[in-house]
């Protein structure tokens, strides 16, 4: 479990009233566990001023480290993707799609999907529209079907491809 300390921007999953959301907001106070709350809980404030208590065991952090936001990590990860695409699509195991395997726009438009087939099977992700021309791959109507790979066995997958 990640700890978390005072100043550290996160991402939270909270329920309200039977309905889930996702709060952001930098931590200002962790709380003490107790008999009665045996899980961290920690205050966040967010952008707009209001502040909230939130379940460390539901959040994650944004900044990832104390040299890179989750914004930049994110991008390294787009380019060595798209730098991956283009050595498998030499070996014709890389392509995109607008649409997943049933036809349905990726998160209702707006994204495209990647696959890159490995000896052990799909790794997939989804990137916005205005990144398609980075991707080198070949351009199908429909992506494969998914073959139920999570991340973690996603990036197994990439180990044993190296």
């Amino acid at each position: 479990m990640t700890t978390f300390k005072v100043g550290d921007k996160v991402a939270a999953a909270v329920k309200s009233n039977n309905n889930a959301a996702l709060r952001v907001g930098r931590v200002e106070r962790i709380h003490q566990r107790t008999s009665m709350i045996p899980e961290t809980r920690m205050t966040i404030r967010m952008d707009d001023g209001r502040a909230c208590i939130v379940s460390a065991a539901r959040s994650v952090l944004i900044e990832a480290d104390e040299h890179h936001t989750m914004d930049e990590l994110y991008e390294y990860r787009m380019v060595y993707n798209a730098w991956a695409a283009k050595y498998f699509t030499s070996m014709g195991r890389a392509v995109k799609s607008w649409r997943h395997h049933d036809g349905e726009l990726c998160f209702g438009g707006g994204w495209f999907i990647i696959c890159l087939f490995t000896l052990d099977g799909w790794v997939t992700n989804h990137y916005k529209a205005e990144y398609w021309d980075m991707f080198d791959a070949t351009e199908v109507e429909t992506a494969p079907e998914w073959d139920g790979h999570t991340p973690a066995i996603a990036l197994e997958r990439l180990r044993n491809a190296l």
